[in-house]
């Protein structure tokens, strides 16, 4: 494809980067600066004006662009971008990235509204990641697929789990759940039967809901699951009144968390289930005077993040049972980690993720990263031509470029438990995981 992105700070960038090695990709940007940085990473081509202003879209190529993404740090200009490139062609797919969830809110309910083709919202898909985790305590990091049927959970394994060192076939993996991943930071493979499991090492499972929980458990007996009731939330910006809308709709009573008077009352209004506290989240009296340690879930979701460090090692030593905190440099993920924080969201790659999907081979329903974007889990509906259609999946896989593994099917709502003999058929939906480096071929063959 011939593909503009149009802002290239740190999220228009990294797509870039992913979409340069397959695809004819031209950024654009007004300033120079990020427009070197760009080139000295990736080959792009690069064209520094104004994204927003005819003539630049014009001259970058946008009127024989198949994909166009307003990546800017100005909704109204990705919104203009997008809009004026569908006028300029009309084939052209168009993706603006938007901060404001009244243009994304609007857009869902009026799809016409401004003539773009696909809103992401960074806040809306961090805080729906949020909840996601949430009711999945065990694991570190969770996605749903095939409309909730299936789930990814990435956990790891404690150094004194009954399952540490053993094989993966010396495990009694219950029927609806399987393996297909781990990794640490330095390398990722591929789920083996003689795969060792070693302590500290991060294990990727994919299967139905409940075994998956049910695996979690297994693999730390000693942590104490149960259904996430009681939520704190440290900050009323965006991404908090999100999570806290989203809880509110699973019929829950968090509590947030906002140092701004006025914010805390336009919260209070607009979240009749959630008690709204004005106070300083960084404060540790406060946090313990409200019961820290008795909160089944703390969400720091404070900016900068140097705040949301702070308050999370804060309510990890008041007692809190589960921390998860937004991190929006990707480079300090590592130290939340030695930190002692159980999950990081990022919302930039949440916005990257959701970009790319529609970037990739046809048929791809939904697609997340794992292991520092080592690995790809993707779902994909199989269409008439697919080679995985028909034939025993261990005979089937042969036809295909790479290593791959399939951890769920979605057949007619059903979730199936793929084996060497099963036979797939059109229309199904699998979730399966491969390396990223090969993703691309291994999508295009299947």
């Amino acid at each position: 494809m011939k593909v503009v992105v149009i802002g290239v700070g740190q999220v228009g960038s990294s797509v870039a980067h992913a979409l340069a090695e397959d695809h004819e990709v031209i950024a654009v940007d007004k300033n120079p600066d990020r427009l070197d940085s760009v080139r000295a990473e990736t080959d792009v081509l690069t064209y520094e004006g104004d994204g927003a202003r005819l003539e630049v879209l014009k001259t970058a190529g946008v009127p024989s662009a198949d994909l166009v993404i307003g990546s800017t740090s100005d909704d109204r200009s990705n919104i203009l971008i997008c809009s004026t490139a569908r006028a300029l062609c009309e084939s052209t797919f168009t993706i603006a990235r938007v901060a404001e969830t009244e243009y994304l809110a609007t857009w869902s309910q009026l799809r016409e509204a401004f003539n773009v083709d696909l809103m992401v919202g960074a806040d809306h898909l961090t805080a729906r990641s949020i909840v996601e985790v949430a009711g999945l305590p065990t694991a570190r990091d969770v996605e749903y697929f095939g409309q909730g049927r299936v789930v990814m959970a990435e956990f790891t394994i404690p150094e004194e789990s009954p399952v540490a060192e053993a094989t993966v076939q010396a495990i009694n993996l219950s029927d609806g759940v399987n393996l297909v991943a781990v990794f640490d930071d330095d390398q990722m493979e591929i789920v083996r039967g003689k795969t060792h499991l070693h302590p500290g090492h991060r294990l990727l499972a994919i299967g139905k809901p409940t075994q998956v929980e049910r695996f979690g458990s297994k693999l730390a007996p000693e942590a104490r699951l149960k259904n996430i009731r009681r939520v704190l939330i440290l900050g009323g910006g965006e991404i908090g009144y999100q999570t806290a809308r989203l809880l509110e709709q699973r019929g829950l009573e968090p509590r947030l968390v906002e140092i701004d008077s006025e914010r805390a009352q336009t919260l209070a209004q607009e979240l009749p289930d959630t008690l709204v506290l004005h106070d300083d989240a960084t404060n540790p009296d406060f946090l313990r005077q409200e019961g820290v340690a008795d909160t089944d879930l703390v969400v720091s979701a404070l900016t900068p993040d140097e705040r949301n460090l702070l308050t999370s090692v804060l309510s990890r030593e008041l007692g809190a049972e589960q921390v998860l905190s937004v991190v929006h440099n990707g480079a300090y993920e590592p130290l939340f980690a030695r930190s002692g924080i159980d999950v990081t969201v990022n919302p930039r790659r949440e916005v990257i993720e959701e970009i790319l999907r529609h970037t990739r081979a046809r048929g791809v329903e939904k697609i997340t990263f794992v292991g520092h974007e080592q690995g790809e889990v993707v779902e994909v509906e199989l269409d008439d031509h697919s080679p995985l259609a028909g034939t025993p999946l261990e005979d089937a896989a042969q036809a295909i470029p790479h290593n791959f593994v399939i951890g769920a099917v979605i057949r007619n709502g059903d979730v199936l438990t793929p084996r060497g003999k099963t036979v797939l058929e059109r229309g199904d939906h699998v979730v399966m995981f491969v390396d990223a480096d090969v993703a691309d071929e291994v999508l295009e063959a299947i």
